[in-house]
């Protein structure tokens, strides 16, 4: 049986609240949904700063309660994304507020901007999968909203040490959901790799 999708929500975050899984909730929209491996690009340059990071990233794995979604966003999220946005310059919109319908309405969590755009979803709740939901919204919106030109939106969805990354071919309306994960502290390099390649609007080798 077919999703039926709400003729009005409040934000973004109703989806979240859907028990309706991600290829449930992006057919609905009229998208394609595929899962699989994506082949994401990685900056290759040093990372000096890459060690600092991680010391601050150990820091509140030791000495910060986790059990809430604020120490996770102040302490692991917005640093990570603090640290990619710097390295190349891109400009960070939080809580941007998008309208497209009454269906596609909402503050987006994270946008990041630079030659390539990234949006995160901080998943409530540590669950991956609502959270990757409200993700395939934001990108639907988002590529109804924006006048950029760019062929392929990337997302992710982060509980903080868990990140998982999306796509959306804006021309086959088409959302990938990538079957890897992230873990952070143990895929830390790489997963900054990836962001800071991702908003330079590279691909991967």
């Amino acid at each position: 049986m077919a999703l039926i999708l709400p003729t009005s929500v409040r934000g973004f975050h109703d989806y979240f609240k859907l028990t309706a899984i991600p290829e449930e909730l992006v057919v609905a929209f009229g998208y394609h949904f595929d899962a699989k491996t994506l082949a994401l690009p990685l900056a290759q340059e040093p990372l000096p700063w890459l060690a600092e990071l991680s010391v601050r990233l150990d820091f509140a794995f030791r000495h910060v309660g986790m059990s809430s979604e604020t120490p996770r966003r102040e302490f692991l999220i917005a640093p990570i994304l603090g640290e990619a946005a710097r390295h190349v310059d891109a400009q960070v919109r939080s809580e941007l507020d998008v309208r497209v319908n009454t269906q596609l309405k909402g503050a987006l969590d994270y946008l990041l901007q630079a030659q390539g755009n990234l949006l995160v979803v901080e998943a409530k709740q540590a669950d991956l999968t609502r959270g990757f939901s409200q993700l395939c919204a934001e990108l639907i919106a988002v590529d109804q909203w924006t006048d950029s030109t760019i062929d392929i939106l990337y997302g992710a969805v982060s509980v903080g040490d868990i990140w998982r990354f999306g796509t959306l071919e804006r021309g086959a309306k088409r959302i990938t959901q990538d079957q890897d994960i992230f873990s952070v502290p143990t895929d830390t390099e790489r997963l900054m790799r990836t962001l800071i390649a991702i908003l330079r609007g590279e691909t991967a080798a």
